[in-house]
């Protein structure tokens, strides 16, 4: 961490330690870099602050890059917060308030999603994933439309066609499913509890809809719950919760099950995590 010392503020007096040219930003540093600060400004931002022992380990991820070690000495050393940084911890937070909006927890969400690897891939794509917002708005196409924007949306596509292939190396967990595919299995795993178990037929049609749409992931998912018998945690949690509703509602003598399609019926594009909350909710209230 020696090369942080050329740009601390009680050497700015010295011409030889002053840093040259104009400071980067992160557009100057190489992708592996400007990659690793942004996951750090991710982390930083869902959690509110991170340990000190994580700005050493920032730091001796980027030993050796000058450019990249300049850039993190403006916010740690100089205690600047560059335009850039500050732009993606908005984005942080925007991505935040949407996925509160829908009931979930998009930190704890992350901290689930960094213990898998996923170093390689783009901070904040995996941050609207999860969030289960696409990088950008699917708009129609048109003979009037920019051929760039056309190539973005089909990056777009690209990434949803991934997000439909089965995982050879790991089981899958909730969110590296299609945020479609997210909310119908949500549903699904809420409804079978609050109902204590649904037609055989729902099933059915829940795995038909996933081969309809040459979804492979989320059938892969469905599979580890009623094939293999080896539910994913996050399934687990749904359900979970989802009894704590039943406990709540039965002191009360409410039907948990009719409350929450009850709900759903009076607005149907409540996200199902936030429908449960909403009647854990009212039934807390009387």
């Amino acid at each position: 961490m020696n090369a942080t010392q050329d740009v601390l503020p009680e050497q700015q007096d010295d011409p030889s330690a002053a840093p040259i040219g104009p400071p980067p930003s992160l557009v100057d540093l190489s992708p592996e870099a400007s990659g690793r600060i942004v996951r750090y400004i991710v982390t930083s931002t869902l959690e509110r602050g991170v340990a000190p022992t994580a700005v050493v380990a920032l730091y001796a991820d980027l030993a050796g890059d000058e450019q990249a070690v300049r850039y993190a000495d403006r916010r740690f050393m100089l205690r600047e917060v560059p335009e850039d940084w500050r732009e993606v911890e908005n984005r942080v937070l925007d991505l935040e308030d949407g996925a509160r909006e829908r009931g979930l927890d998009l930190a704890a969400a992350w901290r689930r999603a960094t213990g898998v690897a996923m170093q390689g891939q783009d901070a904040l794509e995996q941050l609207a994933r999860l969030a289960g917002i696409r990088s950008a708005a699917r708009a129609q196409r048109s003979i009037f439309d920019d051929p760039d924007d056309l190539d973005e949306l089909e990056d777009i596509d690209d990434l949803e066609t991934a997000q439909r292939a089965a995982i050879l190396d790991r089981s899958p967990e909730l969110f590296d499913l299609t945020p479609d595919a997210q909310q119908r299995i949500r549903r699904f795993a809420i409804e079978e509890r609050l109902e204590r178990g649904l037609p055989a037929v729902e099933l059915l049609d829940l795995y038909r809809g996933f081969e309809h749409d040459e979804d492979d992931r989320a059938r892969q998912y469905l599979d580890l719950v009623y094939v293999e018998h080896r539910p994913p945690a996050d399934w687990i949690d749904l359900q979970s919760e989802a009894g704590r509703v039943i406990d709540v509602a039965e002191a009360r003598g409410r039907d948990a099950g009719r409350l929450f399609a009850e709900t759903l019926r009076a607005s149907p594009g409540l996200e199902p995590t936030a429908a449960l909350r909403l009647v854990l909710e009212r039934l807390l209230r009387g």
